[in-house]
């Protein structure tokens, strides 16, 4: 109890007490006053963070979409790059290919050359032939 509550002939004053409790609803009042506020703030505080959480998260979302199409690209480009590879292979065992016809084929020419080469070499030796045998012949 208050020391500035006095003693009457009945009991405690009355007006004393009035006071007192007068003074007790007072500072209830402003520390309920008080702790509204901040609740109240904190109830703001609440809210901005839950925005935030609101745009982190939907930023998170983006990523991973982000993240996602990112893959899906590095995926499609790696097959094209394969397929284009797997093409570029396959098109120089064509031309390899066509290549080793013409190599062949100029062989061929080139053998039959030597086989025309070597015959012309033969009649030009029969042609000597003849022709020395004929000087040989015109001589005597």
């Amino acid at each position: 109890m208050d020391d500035n509550i006095s003693k009457g002939l009945f009991g405690l004053n009355r007006k004393d007490v009035e006071a007192y409790i007068a003074g007790i609803k007072s500072d209830y009042e402003n520390e309920l006053k008080k702790q509204n506020k901040e609740l109240l703030a904190m109830k703001a505080e609440n809210a901005k963070l839950n925005e935030r959480l609101n745009e982190l998260l939907n930023d998170k979302r983006a990523i991973d979409e982000a993240k996602a199409n990112i893959s899906e690209v590095l995926i499609k480009a790696e097959k094209q790059a394969k397929a284009i590879i797997e093409d570029a292979k396959n098109q120089a065992i064509e031309e390899r290919q066509e290549i080793d016809v013409l190599i062949e084929a100029e062989k061929e020419k080139l053998i039959d050359t030597k086989i025309e080469l070597a015959m012309l070499k033969d009649k030009a030796k029969d042609l000597i032939t003849k022709f020395t045998d004929d000087l040989t012949t015109l001589q005597q």
